[in-house]
């Protein structure tokens, strides 16, 4: 049976018991298929309350660490990429709404533009290029921050290969090892794999209905040292949709201007959005980052982001994008640039737009207001769960009923959040009908609670 050795040090037992989790699968003491103790051994065995474990497992099962069968027990699954967990391939009957692609029927036609870049001369495009990017590049950058309402010069401007990349440029710019940044108590899940890998600390701040709360982040900068940062996704944040009115952001904005620290402003999904709250960096353009990303408004696979970058950092910001790309590929940045210029990625964000609202209106007829939020522009919807669920045995029944989702553990930094729910995305699946089977499905869970008890 598997005895680890936890850190009683630590200041929540759960994520102790994770991190043994993860230590011995690295290692190989535990493998994958292995069958794990229950949680009343293990509560035994640690001398630890069968509460903390339970919620241990859970948490585990929730970002694809364990799997636990409804009757059979919690076996070793391994630590999965958060962003593909692993599901059984060979099931084409499977629903996967746990990844937000944007809609990749209606992405525009590479081989035509590839066709026009062909008949130009190209040779260019094989030469080493500047860190930031070209400037004819770095001008189509400025044409797409300005329509998501950024007012900044060219020289703000720099390129990463999509929103990924430009939170690790971000973080690794004005963060070290051992310092904090503050995230949303449930967050994108980049953010945590970014710095994990920089050694920085991530301190979740409460939200409500309008997002981050003042007081909230006020405390938190008082209680936590080392504060360089606060990372957010203002506008249909993900995963709850939440979309921060101005009035809410000019307080977090006075509040991050007092202590002097960052914003990190990752509005990927903004232009969906009709009426457009002020930037963060329009209010605090000195201290802001701001993402504007090609991939959710054109394609999945055009690995473009424009960053605007505050003027103290550029010269940081240039030397992270040497040292982790050289420069994006101008091939790349070229079908991106054409896109911008030509009109192709403004009429593929309108019909990418008209069909995404008709998903959101499909759910929300589904589910149900008492269950759902959703803003009417997002990709993903978040439900909230009935008290007789946990987000576990929801997806573990979803997936027995061959639908994949992801909880709040994934989204969650300490797994203290009191925000109990599933995200769905609705842009995955190419066929709206099956989509709205597997929406049924989920409605049907939600009215009629757990199948089995949890065990």
């Amino acid at each position: 049976m598997w005895n680890p050795v936890i850190n009683r040090h630590m200041p929540h037992k759960v994520k102790a018991i994770i991190h043994a989790l993860e230590k011995d699968i690295l290692s190989g003491q535990l493998v994958v298929g292995e069958r794990l103790p229950t949680q009343a051994e293990l509560s035994d065995c640690l001398g630890i309350a069968k509460s903390t474990v339970a919620r241990a497992y859970q948490e585990a099962n929730a970002v694809g660490l364990i799997k636990t069968i409804v009757g059979k027990g919690s076996f070793v699954s391994g630590k999965e990429d958060p962003f593909f967990p692993a599901v059984d391939d060979g099931n084409e009957k499977l629903l996967d709404l746990r990844i937000d692609y944007p809609l990749s029927g209606l992405d525009p036609m590479l081989s035509e533009t590839l066709s026009q870049i062909a008949k130009r001369d190209s040779q260019h495009l094989l030469t080493y290029q500047d860190h930031a990017g070209q400037e004819i590049f770095r001008e189509a950058g400025l044409v797409w921050l300005k329509l998501n309402g950024v007012n900044c010069s060219l020289d703000d401007v720099v390129i990463t290969s999509g929103a990924q990349h430009a939170i690790t440029i971000c973080l690794s710019s004005i963060a070290k090892a051992g310092q904090t940044v503050l995230v949303e108590e449930l967050t994108y899940p980049g953010i945590k794999e970014s710095a994990e890998m920089l050694g920085i600390k991530l301190i979740p701040v409460s939200m409500d209905e309008n997002g981050i709360i003042p007081q909230a982040l006020s405390e938190a900068l008082y209680e936590n040292e080392n504060v360089k940062a606060l990372y957010t996704t203002p506008t249909v944040q993900n995963p709850t949709t939440i979309l921060t009115p101005t009035g809410r952001r000019k307080e977090i904005a006075s509040i991050c201007r007092e202590h002097g620290i960052y914003i990190l402003e990752d509005d990927i999904h903004r232009l969906y959005v009709d009426v457009q709250p002020v930037t963060y960096a329009n209010l605090l353009p000195e201290l802001t980052f701001f993402i504007a990303s090609i991939s959710k408004v054109v394609c999945g696979g055009l690995r473009v982001a424009y960053l605007k970058v505050p003027s103290p950092v550029l010269k940081t910001v240039r030397r992270r994008l040497l040292a982790t790309q050289w420069t994006l590929p101008p091939l790349m940045a070229e079908i991106a640039t054409k896109w911008i210029n030509d009109g192709t990625a403004s009429s593929t964000l309108l019909a990418k737009k008209e069909e995404i609202r008709k998903r959101q209106k499909l759910a929300k007829r589904i589910i149900g207001e008492d269950f759902i939020q959703g803003n009417a522009s997002s990709f993903y919807v978040w439900v909230n769960l009935p008290n007789k669920w946990t987000a576990e045995t929801f997806i573990s029944e979803a997936f027995n009923d061959n639908i994949a989702v992801l909880g709040n553990g994934t989204f969650s930094v300490n797994f203290t959040s009191n925000k109990l729910g599933v995200r769905l995305c609705l842009g995955a699946e190419p066929n709206i009908a099956v989509l709205e089977a597997g929406l049924i499905k989920i409605a049907t869970m939600l009215k009629d609670g757990p199948s089995q008890l949890w065990v």
